[in-house]
């Protein structure tokens, strides 16, 4: 036992001193999902019609008859009335087809050669002229013979895109003298753990539907489910540095002019002053406003002459890259919904895992897109 000069201070002897603790714990977790919290974790059950579950899920994909094609070589201004194409299947006789300014009808069609017969050039009030090798070649209406035979045109298969499930876990095991101390913040550690685990895997979803590479596993390899590039390939824009308008207004056109009706843009904060910047003062932006706020107001939706986005920042998107999404087509598909579950006892600790089996879905790779080699 120690002597002290007086006077007796807080710092002379601290033995006997209540310790002030919070009985709240803070934590520094950025937790937040806002692509799942958007399209739900469950979601493509709804959109899609899932009935059935499946560690494999495919999603049955038609599309119409196409209307362009490209020429194969390079066409003349003569009379000849025989074009080689990329893909007669394509075509019918009857169709009205334009490559540049000249028209043609088309008056039978070979696959095995991929030649095209004419009817003639310069149909109507066209000129035949010459056309260089490649020149698309767009249908734009059809003109038969009367009582002529059917004639058996293109006909287009059904697809099925699919995604694996993957499976998200975090085991938790707390000693039995743990579990039963007293602690400020916490009454029940098992718990406390086992509740803290699901916002954690909820961030490794979120993160696998913008990384995740889609592979069918084995018994001694992992099934994993693929992320959004997994089904995003037709529609990209590169940017090649900083985001610009034309970045967006670019991708949303090949996007419209495919068919597709987009209202979502995803992407990192940390390109968010950036989406400031290239946004002019006319209609391309709504914004909240306050008048009892002084900055910068957020920005909410993006509008472009193809129509509006929403905008969704995502910490866990690539800085990279921007996704603009129909959300109607995209989705969150749980096989197995995130639950905790108490494991066999061995020895003297609680054991139990948090388990859950997710998929991300995308339907028609052509109604969305991305924007590539950002940088800020």
């Amino acid at each position: 036992m120690a002597v002290l000069e007086q006077p007796k201070t807080s710092y002379s002897d601290t033995t006997s001193q209540a310790r002030v603790i919070s009985d709240v714990i803070q934590m520094v977790d950025p937790r937040d999902t806002p692509l799942i919290a958007k399209l739900g974790l469950d979601g493509a059950r709804e959109k899609f019609k899932i009935q059935l579950n499946g560690h494999k899920v495919e999603l049955l994909e038609d599309e119409l008859d196409p209307l362009e094609d490209a020429l194969d070589g390079a066409l003349d201004n003569s009379a000849t009335s025989s074009i080689g194409v990329d893909d007669a299947t394509k075509f019918q006789d009857g169709h009205i087809i334009l490559i540049d300014n000249e028209k043609m009808v088309v008056k039978s069609a070979d696959s095995t050669g991929n030649t095209v017969d004419v009817y003639g050039r310069g149909f109507g009030s066209t000129t035949a002229v010459s056309h260089t090798d490649n020149s698309t070649i767009t249908i734009i209406g059809m003109a038969r013979l009367e009582g002529d035979d059917a004639d058996y045109g293109p006909i287009v298969d059904l697809s099925a895109p699919f995604n694996y499930t993957s499976i998200f876990q975090k085991a938790v095991q707390v000693s039995g003298t743990q579990q039963v101390i007293s602690q400020y913040g916490i009454d029940d550690e098992f718990m406390y753990q086992a509740n803290k685990a699901v916002p954690h895997l909820l961030r490794l979803v979120e993160r696998q539907a913008f990384y995740g590479e889609r592979e069918v596993g084995s018994g001694s390899a992992p099934r994993s489910m693929g992320g959004l590039s997994t089904f995003i390939t037709d529609n990209s824009v590169d940017a090649g540095g900083g985001i610009a308008k034309s970045d967006v207004d670019a991708l949303m056109e090949e996007i419209t002019m495919d068919g597709g009706y987009p209202d979502l843009l995803v992407m990192n904060p940390r390109i968010a002053n950036d989406l400031r910047g290239l946004l002019d003062s006319s209609s391309f932006v709504r914004v909240s406003q306050d008048e009892n706020k002084l900055g910068v107001d957020a920005i909410e939706r993006v509008m472009t002459q193809y129509g509006e986005l929403e905008l969704v920042m995502d910490r866990w998107c690539p800085e990279d890259t921007a996704y603009i999404l129909q959300s109607d087509k995209v989705g969150f598909y749980t096989l197995r919904p995130f639950a905790s579950h108490e494991l066999a006892r061995s020895g003297d600790s609680l054991k139990g895992e948090v388990i859950g089996e997710v998929s991300v879905l995308v339907a028609n790779d052509k109604a969305h897109g991305k924007i590539t080699g950002i940088t800020t």
